[in-house]
């Protein structure tokens, strides 16, 4: 049997992480276009770091891998996406060739693919992953054909099939706190030592997160024996008050750098690659962080607010990664563009849910469970431990997240224009399909919105001295400030993202199938299926 090979060709005006496989039907090698700061040898190539020696290439046998790459295997070609689901692989099929890449938007800008302008409910689609890896909706209807989206899973190609393959499961002691403890850290350091490994081409650096909150801090406070030296934080919460987490970092011995939540407002049409990852766009503000993020492994604390809470979740969570909310998914596009490896690291060991669940609910913790709502007790041993004090962190739930889909942050003003022209140059679309265009009006918070926000941040703040007695009402002005203030044109800003994002790709020369053996009429047969 002919054994498979990788050929590369670098598009060095790609973002710097971007990639791109052609893998051809009937065999032949298989082609990948890539950034100037992938990582290719003759076996494999990735932007990834995972817990093993990186001159061994073994990161399609883990699940602790963060990032993507592909792997030859004999006959094979495994590609691997990261262990968590904040990232993904998107995959489309043609007649002579299957097609993997690490960007949605890289992979249809090399057919001139786009998806429906008109169609209302991107954001429920891509939202669907926090049911789990089992349920979420799996394909994105686009005029180049059904795109797949695959997240957590490996893809394997055998010359005429791309099929799905589970991750590695280890059996990993999580008996007790210590052992888990034990994992996590040491984990931290290989990564560490994978990330820095002097056959890199491009060695990696870590920066943490951190903020006045548990999971972040937690993970900062694990990582200083990998070698953490630098966290990054925004300077306060949505609601107005101080997130920084400064006094966390000052015991911890971290060098602190600070970033203002509402830069990214002054920046030019900033939610681009961030609504173009996951139709919502809400971590748009780590736009102002991109000078810290260039060559780094970003530590964040994703998916901790499942993992470590103390109450008892339904047991799929325990292997499915069932989530709350898809924070973090923004990213997997904007940190191709900066350069980075998003490493969420709640996510290593997290399909050993009930394990991690059994710890927080031990007797052996009891003491650091401090009760209440908010209460993560696997959070505040390490935290305490490493010696930071008990009313420093994990007192008052905050969040640095912007809600792009809120009229009174709805888009900065050049993308609100831009966005606005593209809507107005689509508006046929809408009437061929017998809809009416939405209008094109923006409209700021009502009053009673504006006062009900005040009245949050004032509960809040006071509820982080007494949060027990005032969290319940400050949650319910919050609730009353959300109501009615979703901005209807939100729902179309994905497609509109999306556009922008491919141009940052320039289409491959001799790559991509012809344009007419692709579309025909599949534009207006394919595309209104998409709302069914």
């Amino acid at each position: 049997m002919i054994r498979m090979r990788f050929e590369f060709a670098l598009e060095p005006d790609w973002p710097p992480l971007a990639w791109l496989a052609k893998c051809p039907k009937g065999g032949g090698p298989v082609t990948i276009v890539h950034g100037p700061r992938v990582e290719c040898t003759t076996a494999w190539f990735c932007e990834a770091v995972w817990t093993g020696p990186y001159a061994a290439g073994d990161f399609d046998k883990t699940d602790l891998v963060f990032g993507s790459g592909g792997r030859l295997r004999e006959d094979s070609a495994v590609f691997v996406s990261s262990g968590s689901t904040v990232d993904r692989l998107q995959t489309l099929e043609t007649r002579d060739a299957v097609w993997v890449s690490n960007s949605l938007a890289c992979l249809l800008a090399s057919f001139d693919g786009r998806v429906d302008p008109t169609y209302p409910r991107y954001f429920r689609d891509f939202k669907s992953v926090i049911r789990g890896l089992r349920r979420y909706k799996r394909t994105l209807l686009t005029s180049a054909g059904p795109v797949r989206l695959v997240y957590f899973s490996n893809l394997r190609w055998d010359g005429e099939r791309l099929r799905e393959e589970e991750k590695a499961l280890a059996a990993r002691d999580f008996s007790a706190f210590g052992p888990y403890r034990d994992f996590l850290a040491s984990s931290l350091c290989q990564l560490a030592e994978n990330m820095a490994a002097r056959e890199r081409a491009h060695p990696l650096a870590l920066l943490g997160t951190i903020s006045s909150g548990y999971d972040s801090a937690t993970i900062a406070a694990l990582a200083r024996q990998a070698g953490l030296r630098e966290v990054m934080s925004f300077e306060h919460s949505r609601s107005g008050i101080d997130d920084t987490g400064r006094e966390i970092a000052g015991v911890l011995g971290l060098r602190l750098s600070t970033v203002s939540r509402t830069a990214w407002q002054s920046l030019r049409t900033p939610e681009i690659p961030f609504l173009a990852a996951d139709a919502k766009g809400e971590e748009v503000h780590y736009m102002a962080a991109e000078p810290l993020l260039a060559g780094r492994v970003l530590l964040t604390g994703f998916h901790g607010d499942e993992l470590w809470e103390r109450r008892a979740w339904p047991l799929p969570l325990n292997a499915d990664l069932v989530r709350s909310d898809q924070c973090g998914l923004s990213l997997t596009e904007y940190r191709l563009w900066a350069g980075f490896i998003h490493c969420p690291a709640p996510f290593m060991g997290a399909r050993q849910f009930r394990a991690v669940n059994a710890i927080s609910r031990s007797p052996e913790l009891a003491g650091w469970d401090i009760g209440g709502a908010y209460t993560r007790p696997i959070c505040r041993r390490i935290l305490e431990e490493a010696g930071v004090p008990r009313c420093a962190f994990g007192m008052a739930k905050k969040n640095t997240s912007v809600l792009l889909f809120e009229r009174d942050t709805f888009l900065a003003p050049d993308s609100w224009t831009a966005y606005a022209g593209w809507l107005a140059e689509h508006t046929g679309e809408w009437r061929q399909r017998g809809r009416t265009p939405p209008e094109l009006v923006r409209r700021g918070p009502t009053r009673i919105q504006a006062a009900a926000r005040q009245l949050a941040g004032a509960l809040t703040a006071a509820a982080g001295t007494a949060p027990h007695r005032l969290q319940l009402v400050a949650s319910l002005a919050w609730r009353l400030r959300a109501l009615g203030a979703a901005e209807p044109l939100f729902r179309y800003a994905f497609p509109w993202a999306l556009e922008q994002a491919k141009t940052r790709y320039s289409r491959p020369r001799d790559f991509a199938a012809p344009r007419d053996s692709l579309f025909g009429g599949a534009l207006r047969e394919q595309l209104p299926c998409a709302a069914s």
